[in-house]
């Protein structure tokens, strides 16, 4: 898992040097005698240069789209051009809210699976089932090699209203099975679980700053408050970037007594702007709490933490947060594509800005310094250097630093959990999740003796024959058995538990098992 998080990354910020092998001195053409274009910038001149006289036909939308993308990256790394596409991607998990047809898939040897249709969504209203096998959208073969997650999302989704015909295979009927669904608002949420896990110990997994996120957590906290007695809270930020700053101070004025100081921005003109205070009223301004993060944790996860910090609210716990500290704009283009240009810091409430240093000389080095600092955290170490200069003092006296992020007030190096190698090869290897997906689907019939979630985590059990049939096919997919110690035992047969009812029922019952092995959930009952 951490291999493919460091792939991603690295694929992510890897940028195309262009290389100059020889020039032609050329006249400069004259210009359309249009006021506009004659008048136009240096910028423009040169676009219609290379369109004009490049020696191969050119995308000029892609031309220009890239010429922005340099010039930002010569500001800071989170200055972004978004074309219209990526602004509706975006949007779309931001905004709580997405048109398609409701259902939960995963492609599973070349063929799209329903996981789980959403509850009261159109797929489950003309009846597609956990199981259905969609071979055909619009009387198009869908299966095999071509087929991914991202071309399954543009056929799935459309504007309300509009239909989509799927033609389905599902266990035990001979023939594909027709279903006509008309596609619906699909609500997403941020709140990715909330429970009781200890005693009077609530959880509250938060994904992203969208614009639903405030009311979401409002909800959980008053629901874990007033019907279970929560009187202490961990409320996990871990893999959260971000999302509307609204929302986070929100969230934080839940947390805070009135008149705590929750952020701050300043801008070029160096003021104080956007000042936010804590309001009364909060759902949880009294009782324990403990927020965890960890190195993906940034933006609004981070101005949150920072708040909670500073005021001496509660423990931060888990690894040093991304480190972003700047603000951003969105300015809208005429063509539906957006520039985000950052416009002021932000500064928690004992005036720390815990941006990470960065150069324009060398843009990758921003990203390559946290791929450094990831791979340190795994032996026990971090590569943050305290200066006097960034120290700054929260409410009660305690030291705290800008210029890297917020770090835990206990921290939790990845070394703490050292597992063993055949653990740690079936994990790196999704094999864990692909034989309880096939096992789950093989004996939906049978499993369908526990009605629910809750009498399914009661009572089903992880058989021994089960585990040994798992070895086997992971040892047929080229890890060879080998001894587990008892802890990685217990691990392994409780996550193996929590794939198959994820895939029956819903995230509720998975996690309700996960965070009994959660290393950092766990560790942070300690602290409680």
């Amino acid at each position: 898992m951490k291999s493919s998080l460091k792939t991603l990354l690295i694929i992510a910020v890897s940028l195309l040097a262009g290389i100059i092998i020889g020039w032609l001195e050329l006249p400069i053409p004259s210009l359309n005698t249009d006021s506009k274009q004659a008048n136009g910038s240096k910028l423009q001149q040169v676009l219609q240069i290379v369109s004009d006289n490049y020696v191969d036909k050119i995308n000029n939308d892609t031309l220009t789209d890239e010429t922005i993308n340099g010039m930002l990256s010569n500001l800071d790394p989170h200055s972004v051009y978004l074309t219209a596409a990526e602004v509706k991607r975006e949007n779309e998990s931001l905004n709580g809210h997405f048109d398609g047809i409701g259902i939960q898939f995963h492609i599973v040897e070349d063929t799209i699976v329903v996981i789980q249709p959403v509850k009261g969504g159109p797929s489950a209203k003309v009846g597609i089932m956990a199981g259905d096998r969609i071979v055909k959208i619009n009387d198009t073969n869908r299966t095999g090699a071509q087929i991914d997650n991202d071309k399954v999302l543009k056929l799935l989704k459309g504007a309300k209203g509009t239909k989509v015909k799927l033609s389905i295979k599902r266990a035990g009927v001979d023939k594909l099975i027709d279903f006509v669904v008309k596609r619906n608002v699909i609500e997403t949420k941020s709140v990715d679980y909330s429970g009781m896990i200890d005693g009077d110990v609530g959880y509250i997994k938060l994904s992203a700053f969208s614009a639903t996120a405030f009311r979401e957590v409002s909800k959980a906290l008053s629901d874990l408050r007033y019907n279970y007695g929560c009187k202490k809270l961990i409320f996990d930020l871990r893999g959260n970037g971000g999302g509307y700053l609204q929302e986070a101070i929100a969230i934080a004025d839940e947390f805070l007594p009135k008149k705590d100081l929750i952020v701050f921005t300043k801008g070029r003109d160096q003021k104080k702007k956007n000042i936010a205070y804590a309001t009364s009223g909060g759902f949880f301004e009294k009782g324990e709490l403990i927020i965890l993060i960890d190195e993906t944790s940034a933006s609004a996860s981070e101005i949150l933490a920072g708040a909670i910090q500073d005021n001496d609210r509660g423990k931060i716990i888990g690894r040093r947060s991304f480190g972003k500290g700047l603000v951003q704009e969105q300015f809208s283009l005429t063509d539906g594509s957006v520039l985000r240009l950052t416009i002021s810091r932000y500064y928690t409430p004992s005036g720390r800005c815990i941006q990470r240093p960065y150069t324009t000389e060398d843009p990758n080095k921003y990203y390559e310094d946290f791929l450094a600092r990831y791979v340190s955290m795994e032996t026990g170490s971090d590569t943050l250097v305290h200066t006097d200069s960034l120290r700054y003092k929260t409410k009660n006296g305690r030291y705290v630093y800008g210029g890297g992020g917020i770090e835990p007030d206990i921290r939790l190096p990845y070394i703490n959990y050292k597992r063993s190698p055949y653990y740690d090869d079936l994990i790196r290897s999704s094999l864990i999740y692909k034989y309880c997906f096939d096992y789950a689907d093989k004996n939906r019939k049978s499993l369908k003796q526990f009605p629910n979630g809750n009498e399914f985590i009661n009572k089903f059990k992880i058989s021994t024959e089960l585990l040994n049939e798992f070895k086997s096919y992971a040892a047929h997919n080229g890890i060879p058995v080998k001894p587990l110690p008892p802890q990685d035992h217990k691990r392994l047969v409780i996550l193996m538990k929590a794939y198959i009812a994820q895939l029956l029922y819903d995230d509720q019952c998975f996690y309700k098992l996960y965070l009994t092995i959660d290393d950092d959930v766990q560790k942070a009952l300690h602290y409680l």
